[in-house]
């Protein structure tokens, strides 16, 4: 977890599936079996969105340019909306959230692109990028309080709804 909370129930690296925030507020996080779930759902609303753009910006796009409008696509599809609501589509249709580790409200821009950026941009890096971005993921499934290194860095947590 981050260093504002600790498990509501803290007992060393025991997961119980419920964090305490810096707020004292105590919130049930969301397994990674759900959130695996929204991450599909997200990619399959942001990859319809990139397809459309593509489409629509013609035949004359280079690799270069469909990465830069990947990278467009996914700024304004998932940190728009964590930042602002705390959920993307993805996230709404599962029924989880993503919070402030200290105050339980919805993350703002700079950890919603924090967030968004550890994988997003490290993915970029040639040949390696594409399996530490899935590490990055799948290294919530080892966390106490399942937060993965993109949450760990922007101090957020992801809960039930």
């Amino acid at each position: 977890m981050s260093d504002h909370a600790e498990s509501a129930s803290y007992d060393g690296s025991r997961r119980t599936g419920w964090a305490e925030l810096g707020s004292g507020e105590t919130v049930e996080l969301a397994r990674p079996l759900r959130r695996l779930g929204a991450r599909i759902l997200d990619a399959i609303v942001a990859g319809i969105l990139l397809v459309m753009l593509l489409r629509v910006s013609g035949t004359g796009v280079s690799t270069v340019g469909s990465m830069r409008l990947g990278l467009v696509v996914g700024i304004g599809y998932e940190v728009s909306q964590v930042a602002v609501w705390g959920q993307t589509i993805g996230k709404r249709m599962t029924g989880i959230r993503v919070i402030n580790a200290v105050h339980g409200g919805v993350p703002g821009w700079g950890k919603a692109f924090g967030r968004w950026a550890i994988p997003g941009l490290v993915a970029l890096i040639p040949i390696l990028g594409p399996l530490l971005s899935l590490l990055c993921y799948v290294s919530l499934t080892w966390d106490r309080v399942y937060q993965g290194w993109h949450d760990k860095v922007a101090g957020t947590l992801v809960i039930k709804t």
